[in-house]
């Protein structure tokens, strides 16, 4: 890492909830987030109570092929990720932050290190982007001449890639995303992050690393309701403990990833259904050919193809006809489909990729006099 440092403190016992939102919480760091839990608090918790790295931008670029940077990373696949208002595409990966700006058929970055740990391996961060990116990775997808929805999808979105996320981080990310906005969704990671993840500082601005297996498994039902994540509360526990048991002590290559997720898909209670178990076959575990059906897809293969029944009716439909690539055609016209019917700027993607519009949130902080 560049201008790298790292500060470890002693760890503090977790304080108890006094507040009135739980009742005997096994452990609350709510006092992070929530003021009447801090104001309730006879012994507030401070941010210098925990481990911090201060970094600065390490600068670099990658050559680009046929790529669209903001149609990659505001498609709606991604939660960690915005663009600022000077244009830079910020985000957290893999513990790492990032800035990014495509220019022409260059891909300028800023990282908070020179090496990136993966479950493909540890690459340099060049390496990593384009990796990550799926940068050389065009996918070549056939469309038969009738379908003109299909054929002005996959024209309008040129250049668009699923990106590799971390199969951890996206496993938690659905769960939490179900019935829920994105908007809301990010704020239930952002508090996660914020709780349990590791501040970044970077040039006047804090992200967060998502936090590891280790401390999601050690959180209660009440402890994500007392975070008023509601309903979803009651899978994290089931999935955590299956993901800590698979992953203690070891590393995970995607095969053993592939076969944790099944796992979690056939486990009572995990929180990964249909819907949540395509997505994370999609975007994190390369099954290309996987097709996530939520409202506005049910609407597209009902309005333009006849298509209606059950979710699994529709995906099945779908992945057999799209086959091996099924999860970029449907992500076409997903796009397109809510670009023609959504009212708000912000849900249509095509228009807001292309236009210098700031996203309503961003993945970072900015730190006051550039203190930690």
């Amino acid at each position: 890492m560049g201008q790298s440092t790292l500060i470890i403190l002693q760890p503090m016992d977790y304080p108890t909830c006094y507040s009135t939102h739980v009742d005997d919480a096994e452990v609350c760091r709510a006092c992070y987030v929530r003021p009447e839990c801090a104001a309730a608090s006879p012994e507030p918790v401070t941010r210098d109570e925990r481990l911090f790295r201060h970094e600065t931008w390490v600068e670099g670029d990658v050559p680009l092929s046929d790529f669209n940077l903001p149609l990659t990373l505001y498609s709606g696949q991604l939660f960690r990720w915005g663009r600022d208002a000077s244009g830079w595409w910020k985000g957290v990966a893999y513990g790492e932050a990032f800035r990014l700006r495509q220019d022409g058929d260059r891909l300028l970055y800023g990282a908070t290190t020179t090496s990136v740990k993966t479950y493909a391996g540890t690459m340099g961060t060049g390496a990593f982007l384009r990796w990550y990116l799926r940068t050389d990775e065009a996918p070549r997808t056939r469309v038969a001449r009738p379908d003109k929805h299909l054929r002005t999808a996959r024209r309008k979105m040129r250049g668009f890639r699923f990106v590799r996320q971390d199969p951890y981080e996206c496993t938690i990310s659905y769960i939490l995303s179900v019935q829920a906005h994105m908007g809301l969704t990010k704020q239930r990671l952002h508090t996660l992050s914020r709780l349990l993840g590791t501040s970044i500082v970077v040039e006047g601005e804090r992200y967060f690393t998502f936090p590891d297996v280790a401390s999601l498994a050690r959180l209660s039902e009440s402890y994500y309701r007392h975070l008023r994540f509601g309903w979803r509360s009651k899978f994290l526990p089931v999935a955590m403990d299956c993901l800590a048991e698979h992953t203690r002590g070891t590393s995970v290559d995607l095969d053993q990833w592939r076969q944790i997720v099944d796992e979690l898909k056939a486990l009572p209670n995990s929180g990964v259904g249909l819907k949540v178990g395509k997505c994370i076959d999609l975007f994190s575990l390369e099954r290309l050919g996987a097709v996530p059906v939520d409202t506005w897809v049910r609407k597209m293969a009902a309005d333009w193809y006849g298509q209606e029944g059950s979710d699994a009716q529709i995906c099945r439909w779908a992945e057999e006809r799209g086959e091996r690539l099924a999860g970029y055609l449907n992500e076409y016209l997903f796009v397109y489909y809510r670009e023609l019917h959504a009212p708000a700027l912000d849900d249509r993607v095509l228009s807001f990729s292309a236009s210098d519009q700031p996203s309503s949130e961003l993945p970072y902080t900015e730190v006051e006099g550039g203190s930690v």
